[in-house]
């Protein structure tokens, strides 16, 4: 008897585990309560309980769904760097473990009709001059020696472009339509419910967020899905790339993409920006089709010196309060990398030349007109922030707020 009163005794104490736990779907971990269980006090109003201090708010916290055009990516650890052997000899992608944060990511690059968006609603809203300003330079369609005069007036102006990506943007408009971005988006929130939270800014992806998003979880691997083939079983290319001197879109005289069947990829020029396969985290063209601006400045060593957290390089030039004056440390410059200035000078002999150079920025992805070697996930090349490109666009990011799953 006493046995078998300690068998049903355990048999209770488990099924009542059970269905404790079974019942209990634990702390609600955004939501702090009614009351500060530090002081006691009743927390102010959710409506209007704010100050005129920053950040001090009591708005109920309910998490928002990803802003327009962004896809969630959950932040983790993984080993950033090159996986393909260094052609240039720069050693500028060495491999090295790092961890990102939660983040949201553009779905597709930045397409011609949404940059004509942005155009419209500037020059409605701040007048021509600035619209202007902030308008792709077409001009990086022509050549000398070829005759590609009708994207120069065609690829961005006609109406059956509407969906390619923008191109001729430099970095400096593409931090602008990310800002514009945040306040049309975040507008139409408060114009619904003044009191609602808003989205964090839109902004270009850190180099960091881009090669971790472009990976999708294949860490090792060359490209944005598993494999070392460009093709799929169907023999489809996956990108839009260059594939030798000459050979932009392959002998086939069917076009092959992820909705054209054939033995090519289709486009000689960028291709719409949902022509290709997504990667695993629902993100399309991380390879090819047109490389895309980061927020970092270049430098060699930036895998390196930056932190392994949430890696990203602001500036090229960091102060060091140990160093004198007239000291200069040979790691604060391009590393025997002067291409980056556009000048034959050297950039670790004059510090006034190495600040200059905090405007080359990182671009990644490679693009249409790229072999395969530079639409990797860990190649990574540099240009001037002031300066565009035919084969350079750009997606936007925002940093996920809370919880990070």
């Amino acid at each position: 008897m006493r046995k078998s009163s300690r068998i049903v005794f355990a048999v209770a104490a488990v099924v009542g585990f059970a269905v404790f736990t079974g019942c209990s779907r634990g702390p609600n971990l955004d939501d702090p309560g009614k009351s500060s269980r530090l002081t006691g006090l009743e927390y102010p109003g959710q409506e209007g309980g704010s100050s005129t201090l920053p950040g001090v708010s009591f708005k109920r916290f309910r998490e928002l769904d990803p802003g327009p055009g962004l896809v969630f990516i959950e932040g983790g650890t993984f080993h950033m760097g090159g996986t393909e052997k260094d052609l240039d000899f720069e050693q500028n992608a060495l491999v090295r473990q790092v961890s990102v944060t939660s983040f949201y990511m553009d779905e597709t690059e930045v397409p011609n009709i949404e940059y004509k968006m942005f155009l419209y609603y500037t020059e409605k809203d701040s007048g021509e001059t600035k619209a202007k300003l902030l308008y792709p330079d077409t001009n990086v369609w022509f050549r000398e020696m070829a005759y590609n005069d009708p994207y120069v007036r065609y690829y961005f102006q006609h109406e059956g472009y509407h969906t390619y990506p923008v191109v001729g943007v430099n970095w400096h408009q593409a931090r602008e339509y990310a800002a514009w971005r945040t306040s049309i988006v975040n507008k139409s929130i408060s114009e619904k419910d003044p009191e609602a939270i808003l989205y964090p800014d839109y902004r270009l992806p850190s180099e960091a967020e881009w090669e971790y998003a472009a990976r999708a979880g294949y860490e090792q691997q060359l490209y944005p899905w598993e494999g070392r083939s460009l093709r799929d079983m169907k023999g489809r290319f996956r990108i839009n790339f260059k594939r030798g001197r000459g050979d932009y879109a392959g002998r086939s005289n069917k076009g092959g993409s992820l909705l054209v069947e054939g033995l090519n990829d289709a486009y000689i020029i960028p291709a719409p920006v949902k022509a290709f396969y997504p990667n695993d985290y629902g993100l399309y063209n991380m390879a090819g089709n047109v490389a895309e601006w980061t927020e970092d400045t270049y430098r060699v060593l930036s895998y390196e010196d930056a932190e392994d957290l949430n890696t990203y390089r602001r500036r090229g030039q960091v102060t060091d309060p140990l160093q004198s004056d007239d000291a200069y440390d040979v790691k604060e410059s391009f590393l025997y990398s002067p291409r980056a200035l556009g000048e034959t000078q050297n950039p670790w002999t004059n510090k006034e030349n190495a600040k200059d150079a905090d405007a080359a920025k990182v671009y990644r992805g490679g693009s249409w007109a790229d072999i395969a070697y530079y639409v990797t996930c860990g190649a990574r090349r540099y240009f001037h922030a002031d300066s565009s490109s035919a084969t350079i666009g750009f997606r936007c990011a925002m940093v996920r707020v809370g919880r990070p799953f």
